[in-house]
């Protein structure tokens, strides 16, 4: 098969290589206008996939107006940085889309950068990755690019990139042709709780064959990119890229399934380890696997801390604020019995949506990873519903759910959703054939972990378990290093969500040399809470190669509802200019596997 220059899809046309530009600028094309109806007639918002960073749905948008065309830049063999937004470096990367084929079709890897300020100390490339997997390092740079800098120390040229099959890298790992289509697909989701003892599960089984036989067709096949996303892929590319730039060992920070890629990368190129930072750290022994049945040990402890911190912060902070943390949780799952027997319209909202058990089990599940700047909009929620608040919850309505929008301008493509989490995770992992009794038994395990958030994540399984398109380059050895160039440093929330600080001791213990930074806090990776004693141990780790001690415990510098544990104007101007890049990053926390 022939290729053309990378900006057109391998095995689509160009009116669908990149699915997501839609109609040009005008009156909405005639499946924008029934969708539009369809829209407006819906009762109920359903639940979407939200994950890492502004990737597929995150809801914070990046501060760039898509006025860079990622699309008119040529991609090269090098690396041909174009200046770009407002001071960073762009390109576009051509890479053999599989390694075994250096002289096939190709992938072009979007790479956008901070470069250093400290030019006279310059270390090179420092190359990040915000999880998902799927998740757009060259959108984390627009929005923290800088802050990431002030962290790791101005010597560094902070790099993102997206992975091949996402962001603005082609081809596209997208299954629909529109923006619009997959909206309308997502807008049948079921409004209950996956349940084993009802007929749930069986409709959610349905939907992901259908989901994986529509992605076989569209990105499957010998050359479709589905193939060719692999984290081994991903893991060379980073080899490619970081040598392209004269950097002969990898420095790398990569967060939640980010310590993923860093674990392949490590166990695959051990003697190509420079500085490798993974935090939020997932056991790749359980990823590839595809067992996701570790991942909630910890998540309960998230959730519980809601009600300690609100009764810690006292009425003034904390609006659902009760004499003791088990009065709050007490009247927590009250309001979620009494939603489960009656469900609450909100028809005022754009668009109107009904707030249901699933919402709001999902909605403090999502505030569990960034417990900092979520946790009030879960009290807002409550009391909103308790009191039968209409203005209030109209006002709330697009932060308790995504709303689902007809869109005819174009996104940056590093926003455009796609399917990359399940071509990704599906495509390294090992294969499982839905059978009920094995999934049942799954299910019950995972509620015996989180009872909460187990019908959340429990889709996991079923999605792999339809996903039809396997990885060519799938790693089968060993996941581990005796010896690696320099060590690894682990870092982990003492109780993180979905990434236990189990997985991060399993991992410490398979890198020899490696250091384990563990942070005091609640919430997926470090990022959840700020803290100057972990910003100061990476920052030393990646200028120096200084490794905290063995039982180093970080403590964080704000509590949800408390707010800052320390008074600001006793820190130093280098400390607190670092503590407001800590603060800034909260929002960036991975949506690793949400739902």
């Amino acid at each position: 098969m022939s290729v053309s220059n990378n900006k057109t899809s391998l095995t689509q046309p160009l009116a669908t290589t990149y699915a997501q530009r839609g109609p040009k600028l005008g009156l909405p094309s005639r499946p924008a206008r029934v969708f539009l109806v369809l829209l407006i007639a819906a009762t109920t918002v359903t639940l979407q996939l939200c994950w890492p960073f502004a990737s597929q749905h995150n809801p914070t948008p990046s501060k760039d107006a898509p006025e860079f065309d990622w699309f008119a830049l040529e991609p090269s063999k090098s690396v041909n940085w174009t200046d770009c937004y407002d001071g960073d470096k762009c390109a576009r990367l051509l890479l053999p889309l599989d390694y075994a084929t250096p002289d096939g079709p190709t992938t072009a890897i979007a790479l956008r950068m901070v470069p250093a300020t400290d030019k006279e100390n310059h270390r090179g490339p420092l190359l990040i990755n915000p999880g998902g997997p799927g998740g757009s390092g060259t959108d984390l740079v627009a929005r923290s690019g800088r802050k990431i800098s002030r962290i790791v120390g101005g010597s560094f040229d902070v790099l993102g990139f997206d992975p091949r099959g996402t962001g603005a890298s082609t081809p596209s790992a997208s299954c629909f042709d529109t923006a619009s289509q997959r909206a309308l697909w997502r807008l049948q989701d079921d409004a209950r709780l996956l349940n084993v003892s009802d007929d749930t599960v069986r409709l959610e089984l349905a939907r992901q064959t259908t989901t994986g036989k529509r992605c076989e067709q569209k990105i499957g096949g010998e050359w479709g990119i589905g193939r060719f996303m692999s984290t081994p892929d991903v893991a060379r590319d980073m080899l490619e890229i970081s040598q392209m730039l004269g950097q002969e060992k990898l420095q790398y920070w990569g967060f939640s399934y980010g310590s993923v890629l860093g674990q392949y990368f490590s166990a695959i190129y051990p003697d190509k380890v420079g500085r490798v930072i993974i935090d939020g750290v997932y056991d790749a022994h359980n990823y590839r696997a595809a067992l996701w049945n570790t991942n909630l040990l910890d998540m309960e402890a998230v959730i519980d801390s809601f009600f300690h911190f609100c009764h810690q912060a006292g009425p003034e902070k904390c609006s659902v604020y009760e004499s003791s943390p088990e009065k709050i949780r007490a009247r927590y799952f009250a309001l979620l019995e009494t939603i489960e027997a009656a469900p609450v319209p909100i028809a005022g909202a754009s668009p109107p949506l009904i707030v249901t058990r699933k919402v709001l089990q999902a909605q403090i599940f999502r505030a569990a990873y960034k417990p900092l700047i979520a946790f009030s909009l879960v009290a807002d929620t409550m009391l909103a519903l308790e009191r039968g608040n209409e203005t209030a919850l109209i006002e709330l309505a697009p932060k308790i759910v995504d709303p689902t929008e007809c869109k005819c301008t174009l996104p940056e493509p590093t926003l455009a959703d796609n399917e990359a989490f399940s071509a990704i995770a599906c495509g390294d992992g090992d294969v499982h054939p839905y059978d009920a009794a094995k999934y049942e038994v799954y299910y019950k395990n995972l509620a015996a972990d989180s009872p909460l958030t187990a019908p959340l994540w429990a889709q996991h399984y079923l999605t792999c378990s339809q996903w039809q398109i396997r990885a060519k380059a799938r790693y089968t050895g060993p996941l581990e290093a005796a010896n690696t160039s320099n060590p690894l440093l682990v870092v982990s929330p003492r109780w993180d969500p979905v990434c236990p600080i189990s997985d991060a001791k399993r991992v410490h213990a398979r890198y020899g040399g490696s250091a384990l930074l563990v942070q005091n806090s609640y919430g997926h990776c470090s990022l959840a809470a700020p803290s100057l004693c972990t910003a100061k141990h990476i920052q030393a780790y990646m200028v120096n190669g200084t490794l905290p001690s063995p039982g180093t415990v970080c403590e964080v510098d704000e509590l949800p509802f408390v707010g800052s544990v320390q008074d600001v104007r006793a820190l130093s101007a280098e400390d607190f200019e670092l503590l407001e890049a800590l603060k800034g990053l909260t929002a960036e926390v991975p949506m690793f596997g949400a739902r």
